[in-house]
């Protein structure tokens, strides 16, 4: 009987498939995790999150949170977060994450990998955000896009222990390109994204002491406090972070239609005899085709004479310059038109 299972477990693993079917493993540490479990997100009413992908190693855990896209740029829009800390669920020690430092080579990198063939210009302003300052460069990515590539990282700068100093770290990047934006509008992303993430040791988390009140705040004496917000006086109505920015009204094609019940009146061409106009002065008036009068080509006959033809009377064409006509006068007719000094037959 063992003999017959030794066989048997022979020959099924020298056989060409298992006894026992299974699908095959994807070979990649990057998974989709649920939208809720985005560490970061964008403001309320912003751009709709459409995946989140997570990557975790051994002393961090980064999420590419893809945002929807409205923009002929090459790239999808997207924050890129990691979390350096503690994760659960490492790798091995051959999966570490190097620490960001904010290189501005690897920026260019990094800048050039997310936005290819657009021209980025960094700005030189000093901005910051609830989580601190921040940089950012702007482009156009078309004939109407603009594009944003922002880059924070956010550490404690007072820590929470005494004796020992805060080690958790964020880095983010920010990339967002959309159609008839402006600079202002690409901002809001950089100011009014939040955090939902942290780690349990207080020791790993990255936000450090929260900031005191102002001295002399609720006293007497104390300085003014206005209400101001993030981009300008604040009111009630508009909130904090101020009003939301007016859309772009699409340009309007104008078309010339030509209305029908102001066409003009058809031409009425003249019935009566076309008078020539008068010359200009100094030129010679040329007559019109209608009224140039043809020249006949034959001998023309003096004024009383009969005609050969017909024997009706044909006034005289011959102007004063041209000489008299010359004909043979038979007998009976007058020799009115001969030659002078000719002898009568």
């Amino acid at each position: 009987m063992v003999v017959l299972l030794a066989v048997a477990a022979t020959v099924a693993g020298c056989a060409p498939y298992p006894l026992q079917g299974q699908s095959p493993k994807i070979a990649t540490q990057t998974i989709e995790v649920p939208t809720g479990e985005a560490l970061v997100l964008p403001e309320p009413g912003g751009p709709r999150v459409i995946t989140v992908l997570e990557t975790r190693y051994l002393n961090a855990l980064e999420q590419e949170i893809i945002l929807a896209t409205n923009s002929v740029a090459p790239g999808q829009n997207a924050f890129h977060v990691t979390f350096f800390g503690p994760v659960d669920g490492r790798t091995g020690r051959e999966n570490i994450l190097s620490y960001d430092r904010l290189d501005e080579d690897e920026l260019d990198r990094q800048m050039e990998q997310a936005l290819p063939n657009v021209y980025m210009r960094r700005s030189n302003y000093f901005v910051q955000n609830r989580y601190g300052p921040f940089g950012y460069a702007i482009g156009r990515g078309g004939s109407n896009d603009m594009c944003i590539y922002a880059w924070q990282r956010i550490q404690s700068q007072v820590p929470v222990n005494v004796l020992g100093r805060d080690r958790g770290v964020l880095s983010l990047r920010y990339r967002f390109c959309q159609t008839g934006a402006t600079e202002q509008t690409l901002l809001r992303g950089m100011y009014r994204y939040s955090i939902n993430g942290y780690f349990l040791p207080r020791s790993w988390q990255p936000y450090g002491r929260p900031m005191g009140e102002p001295d002399g705040i609720g006293r007497i004496g104390g300085p003014l406090a206005f209400p101001t917000g993030v981009e300008g006086d604040a009111t009630v109505l508009d909130g904090a972070l101020g009003p939301e920015p007016a859309p772009r009204a699409a340009p309007v094609r104008r078309v010339r239609h030509e209305s029908r019940g102001d066409a003009s009146p058809a031409l009425v061409e003249p019935t009566g005899p076309v008078k020539p106009s008068e010359p200009l002065e100094g030129y010679p008036m040329v007559p019109a085709p209608n009224q140039v009068v043809p020249q006949n080509s034959a001998i023309q006959t003096p004024a009383g004479a009969a005609s050969p033809a017909s024997g009706a009377s044909s006034p005289a064409s011959a102007t004063s310059s041209a000489p008299a006509a010359i004909r043979k006068v038979g007998p009976g007719t007058s020799n009115s038109s001969a030659m002078p000094g000719a002898d009568a037959n």
